[in-house]
């Protein structure tokens, strides 16, 4: 991603007698400096290395730093990403006053200013250092315009096979294998529940490949592109608003709201969510406990198979106490083949309603319900108020093991 990261590399630290703790608070030697974006004003997210502990970076969006009340300039050094480095040199007057014998002098620090710098934009906003709190300076760097801001999310109810309840969403984390722009260039890859991806600003739209281990899903949008100069520190810069979404393939997209609940439709900096990515819930999973006697019984399981799916449904070897399967939206019935270690095989053969309800408008699998046995078996037990599959998942079926 393009997002500056500023290091700081030293920071100017008095070192006297002065500073006993009867006596420090007598000087006002505390710089404060916070970090802002043009254009809004809003504080800066920026990364500090080494900043409290050595080997140790911290997010921060202001931080303090000691004068050297012997001197009359200083210099802040900061380490950047990529090799990047950023310095700010800035001077103040000092006046010493006799206190006691103990204390020495107080030292008074006024009159501060910039001498030189090379951010994008840097201000005084109190000319007067503090005692311990207060800003005196701020740092300011110019927006990034071309960031895109996808939230993913996990939309999840209950239901009785009747009505639909406590429906809600939550942050989902994805791991992504990679995120691909227009179809080549590699813009993400890790794991995460929210995503910056660059936009196209050549073209008014840019389309992205999203990969899983398990799935692959497209998203197109589109907007305007406004080229000006709004900011005379950053010069002319390019500008999207107008944003839309012209096709994808997840389950379901809206726009972020912002303040007045109105829809994010341009690129801002600090950036807010354009787009807010919904998984539906699963409505067809189906959980398998397994018992012996009462208690919960950890087993080991070669493959789990079944007339519907390809494959094996579990990634061998598996060793636990239940497990989570997939019964067949096509059809009323779904039949599974679980071997165990020892070849042993039990067989779950179970009927279902599939009905008309489904948990969002955006969702199309339907809630499933009146779970039963085709066959009664009696190591196989439905849970006779688990007959609704949810999702989350509850245990459902209970398979009892020699």
């Amino acid at each position: 991603m393009k997002k500056l990261s500023w290091f700081i590399f030293s920071l100017l630290l008095a070192t006297s007698c002065l500073d006993e703790p009867d006596c420090f608070q007598l000087h006002n030697d505390v710089l404060g400096v916070t970090f802002r974006v043009i254009g809004t004003g809003q504080g800066d997210s920026v990364l500090l290395k080494n900043f409290i502990k050595e080997g140790e970076n911290n997010i921060i969006t202001s931080f303090n730093a000691k004068l050297n009340y012997f001197e009359k300039e200083g210099v802040l050094i900061f380490d950047g990403e990529n090799d990047k480095k950023n310095f700010l040199a800035f001077g103040y007057t000092v006046k010493n006053q006799f206190i006691s014998e103990d204390c020495g002098s107080s030292f008074e620090l006024s009159d501060l200013r910039i001498l030189d710098h090379d951010f994008d934009s840097v201000r005084i906003v109190n000319s007067t250092p503090t005692k311990g709190v207060g800003t005196n300076i701020e740092i300011y760097r110019c927006p990034e315009t071309d960031t895109l801001t996808l939230n993913f999310n996990q939309l999840f109810a209950r239901s009785d096979g009747i009505i639909i309840s406590s429906p809600r969403s939550s942050f989902i984390s994805h791991p992504f294998e990679s995120i691909t722009l227009d179809y080549s260039d590699i813009v993400f890859s890790g794991r995460s529940a929210t995503v910056k991806l660059p936009v196209n600003l050549n073209e008014n739209e840019s389309a992205y490949v999203f990969k899983t281990d398990v799935s692959q899903d497209t998203l197109v949008v589109r907007y305007s592109l406004v080229t000006e100069q709004r900011y005379k520190a950053c010069g002319v810069q390019t500008f999207v608003t107008d944003l839309r979404v012209r096709e994808h393939t997840f389950d379901s997209i809206n726009f972020g709201l912002d303040a007045l609940d109105e829809p994010v439709r341009s690129l801002l900096d600090p950036q807010v969510a354009n787009l807010r990515i919904f998984d539906c819930p699963k409505t067809n999973l189906l959980q398998v406990a397994f018992k012996k006697g009462t208690a919960t019984q950890v087993v080991n399981i070669k493959s789990i198979t079944a007339d519907h799916a390809p494959g094996n449904l579990i990634k061998p070897p598996y060793s636990g106490s239940s497990v989570v399967l997939p019964v067949d939206l096509a059809s009323d019935v779904s039949t599974f083949y679980i071997q165990y270690e020892d070849d042993t095989i039990d067989t779950l053969s179970i009927r279902y309603t599939r009905t008309e309800l489904t948990p969002f408008n955006a969702c199309e699998n339907p809630v499933i319900t009146n779970i039963a046995e085709v066959t009664d078996i009696g190591k196989i037990n439905v849970l006779p108020t688990r007959t609704t599959l949810q999702f989350p998942t509850e245990t459902n079926v209970e398979i009892t093991v020699d």
